[in-house]
């Protein structure tokens, strides 16, 4: 579904960013993209967006190219950034009432996705509650709830249960799973918390400072780098830290 090529980044102080990522997210899957803080993950995530152009490389969407297509781009896609704010005057349903008609939708179809995502969210008895009411955790169901309400085929997630208790998080890891499964929702993620990630994922990319070091599905990087590591049952959280230990060298990147 999303394809990059040579995908790269360099900003006017001359700092490269992202250095050539291929990246490639299938239709359906749960894709988690990790690495350290400065990573490039960001970047990477506004550039298959279209929010900003890269320096070099190509964005390819269901085939096509997103540079000649922006607008289906658009049209298909979700975002949910990692800092958002919210009209907290507004009823979750007003707010999602309200961005339904900037996606032209006319009355009766407005009125029925609002109820159609509120209910994928778990927050129709919360409808009508001021924003301002909301708990973290709501307010991030909420935001799940307005990146679905035009229907797109692959919503991107920027940290979505940062700062959430152990319950919030599980809520919304419940509801992502959900989606791929009954609405076939494909999902970009990033996250630092690798347990979550290893549990609801089923293909990753690791990157570090604005490279790739692997992408790859979850069990065959545990059965690839197990050995390396020398450890009894080789979880994700391992061989992330594996590759992104600088101490190490480059040495262990040329597999």
């Amino acid at each position: 579904m999303i394809k990059t090529i040579g995908l790269r980044k360099v900003y006017n102080n001359d700092y490269e960013a992202v250095k050539h990522l291929d990246l490639n997210v299938g239709r359906g899957d749960i894709y988690g993209f990790l690495g350290p803080n400065g990573a490039g993950k960001t970047t990477t995530i506004r550039m298959l967006t279209g929010l900003i152009e890269p320096t070099e490389g190509m964005v390819f969407f269901n085939d096509r190219e997103v540079s000649k297509g922006k607008q289906e781009l658009k049209n298909n896609i979700g975002v949910l950034p990692e800092s958002h704010g919210y009209y907290e005057w507004m009823t979750g349903k007003q707010y999602l009432l309200f961005f339904a008609s900037l996606y032209g939708m006319n009355k009766a179809s407005r009125i029925q996705r609002t109820n159609d995502v509120l209910e994928m969210v778990d927050l129709t008895e919360k409808a009508n509650i001021r924003i301002h009411q909301y708990s973290r955790g709501m307010k991030q169901r909420l935001g799940i709830a307005r990146t679905l309400l035009h229907e797109p085929q692959i919503i991107f997630l920027d940290e979505p249960t940062l700062g959430l208790d152990p319950q919030g998080q599980k809520d919304i890891e419940n509801i992502l799973v959900q989606l791929n499964k009954e609405q076939g929702v494909t999902i970009f993620i990033t996250s630092h918390l690798l347990k979550d990630i290893e549990r609801i994922c089923n293909r990753v990319a690791i990157v570090q400072r604005g490279s790739l070091l692997v992408e790859d599905t979850i069990p065959s990087l545990l059965t690839t780098y197990e050995a390396m590591i020398e450890k009894e049952n080789v979880n994700l959280e391992d061989v992330f830290f594996f590759l992104t230990d600088e101490k190490r060298g480059e040495s262990k990147h040329d597999l």
